[in-house]
C-alpha cells in the first residue's frame, strides 16, 4: 500500500465512520442521493521541501458534506454540525495528525456554502479544504520517510 494509500485508508475510517453520515465515498462520480453524504476530492501533491533521502510533500483535499430537509435554520444547523465532525475526526488528534502518519493536517481557505435551489428536494452543501504534510523517501513517494 503506498503512502498515499494509507493517508486516504485512515481519511476514509475516520469519515465514514461518522454517526450522521449514511453515504461515504471518495472520488465520487456524481452527486450523493442518500443523505446526510460526505464525499473526500483529491486536489493533489506538490513538493514543499526537499532534502538528500527524503521529500516533504503538502497534500490538498477537500472534503464536501451534503444535507437535505426542509431547508432554513434547521438544515444549516445540521450542516453546521456535520462539518464540525468532519474537522473533528480530521484535526481532533490532539498532535498525532491522522494517528501518526502525517506530520500535520489542518484547514485551509474557508467554509463554502451551496444552496441547491433548483434541485427537487432542498439541499444544502458544505466544502472545506486540508492541507497535510508527509514525508516520503526520496524518488519513491510510494514509501513514507
Amino acid at each position: 500500500m503506498t503512502a498515499l494509500s494509507q493517508i486516504y485508508a485512515e481519511i476514509d475510517a475516520r469519515l465514514s465512520t461518522l454517526p450522521t453520515v449514511q453515504l461515504y465515498e471518495r472520488m465520487p462520480s456524481g452527486d450523493p442521493d442518500i443523505f446526510p453524504a460526505l464525499a473526500v476530492f483529491d486536489d493533489g501533491d506538490e513538493p514543499a521541501e526537499q532534502e538528500a533521502s527524503s521529500t516533504r510533500l503538502s497534500l490538498s483535499l477537500t472534503v464536501e458534506g451534503y444535507m437535505n430537509g426542509v431547508g432554513g435554520a434547521a438544515t444549516h444547523d445540521q450542516l453546521l454540525a456535520l462539518h464540525a465532525a468532519v474537522v473533528r475526526a480530521l484535526c481532533g488528534d490532539e498532535g498525532t495528525n491522522l494517528g501518526g502518519l502525517v506530520e500535520n493536517i489542518e484547514i485551509t481557505g474557508r467554509r463554502r456554502v451551496v444552496v441547491a435551489p433548483l434541485s427537487k428536494e432542498r439541499h444544502l452543501s458544505f466544502g472545506q479544504d486540508f492541507e497535510i504534510l508527509y514525508s516520503t523517501v526520496r524518488g519513491d513517494p510510494a514509501s513514507f520517510a
